[in-house]
């Protein structure tokens, strides 16, 4: 095989001669242009917006070239990258991309489409022969809910999740979303529940950040301590605050969510630890609101929702800042997806104000409000 090296002159990053400046500006000039994710596609593409990776490209005559190219978007499953030039469809290249652990990691992959962008600028598609871990690539903003998935069929997860909630409202929510999936939920409500199930073995753990009394933060942690299986875990919670985010940023932490999440999200979040589908189409449903639950379930969380508005009343008339705080998030969590954006906006209200000055006094007016509020709610089923 004949082999030649043919490197860019010192002063071009890449082959189409932009600096990293020039490239982000066409970057996002493309970017503004991109049309929604192909129902098609397996795998998200997630911005990597390098302006020099160094690529192998083995011409179909055998003849090897080495030259760095701009890169537009990586996926677990492939790379878009822009070259001076076309390259034929099935071309062999192997990209270099860098792992902040192991260094530098080569990546196979063959060319499956070319498309001219503008002048002698082409965008250059590579589908990887092996998936890559595109975390370890990429670390994301730990609060940014960036998912590996872009489309999954839930009918093909398969496995095992326990569900770290101790509202029943929220509980119920999760298992309405995944109600076409195969996968069993095991639910508990404390930590310590949580660390016996975890030891009989799960895939997943989906974790609420405050567990009443309890922080559900501490749970990775403990897991590693007491020597149990560590699965990957997602942590949930209405509170986006600085001390969520730095628990959020921890190693053992995989992903977050944010409430109210939609059903589409929780899936796609799930999906990356589990088996994800070849073909099909995705689920697409689920968005915040009352639309996104059917009768029969909204129905049957009014019962939860009065017993969770006595919980808070009882926690402000015992005075426990603590507890009224993990009750409002529970609230305003949900109160969204059952599609009442004045009750949300009044619990986000109500939980700022107690976050900033820890007085309970200062909101017990707005929690007479939210028990009459849901207790129309209730009423009107």
């Amino acid at each position: 095989m004949a082999k030649s090296k043919s490197g860019e002159p010192g002063s071009r990053p890449n082959t189409i001669g932009l600096s990293s400046n020039e490239l982000h500006r066409l970057l996002n000039t493309l970017d503004q242009g991109r049309k929604p994710g192909s129902a098609n596609r397996s795998h998200a593409r997630w911005q990597y917006n390098q302006a020099s990776l160094p690529v192998q490209i083995i011409h179909p005559t055998g003849n090897e070239v080495h030259v760095r190219m701009a890169c537009r978007n990586l996926s677990k499953g492939g790379i878009a990258l822009l070259h001076r030039s076309f390259l034929h469809l099935g071309t062999q290249c192997n990209v270099t991309l860098t792992d902040p652990h192991h260094g530098e990691v080569i990546v196979s992959g063959r060319v499956v489409r070319c498309i001219h962008i503008a002048g002698m600028i082409h965008e250059i598609g590579i589908a990887f022969e092996n998936e890559i871990e595109i975390r370890e690539i990429i670390r994301p903003d730990p609060m940014q809910e960036l998912f590996a998935v872009e489309r999954a069929d839930p009918a093909s997860l398969v496995g095992t999740i326990l569900l770290v909630e101790d509202s029943d409202m929220d509980a119920r929510l999760v298992r309405h979303y995944l109600r076409d999936t195969q996968l069993r939920i095991k639910h508990v409500s404390t930590l310590a529940d949580a660390e016996r199930e975890a030891k009989s073995g799960v895939g997943l753990i989906l974790c609420d950040i405050h567990l009443g009394g309890e922080d559900g933060g501490r749970l990775p942690k403990r897991l590693h301590e007491i020597g149990a299986p560590h699965p990957p875990v997602i942590m949930v919670s209405a509170d986006t605050s600085q001390s969520t985010r730095d628990l959020v940023g921890h190693p053992a932490v995989q992903g977050f969510l944010a409430k109210p999440f939609t059903q589409d999200n929780l899936i796609r979040a799930i999906a990356e630890f589990f088996r994800e589908p070849e073909e099909g189409e995705g689920d697409g449903s689920g968005g915040p609101g009352a639309s996104s639950l059917d009768r029969q379930v909204y129905e049957a969380m009014m019962p939860e929702l009065r017993k969770t508005v006595d919980k808070l009343v009882e926690a402000a008339e015992a005075g426990d800042t603590a507890r009224v705080l993990a009750v409002l998030m529970q609230l305003r969590g949900v109160a969204p997806v059952l599609g009442h954006a004045d009750l949300a906006m009044l619990l986000e209200t109500m939980t700022f104000q107690l976050s900033s000055d820890l007085d309970i006094a200062a909101i017990r007016d707005q929690i007479g409000e939210v028990k009459e509020l849901c207790g129309q709610i209730a009423g009107g089923t």
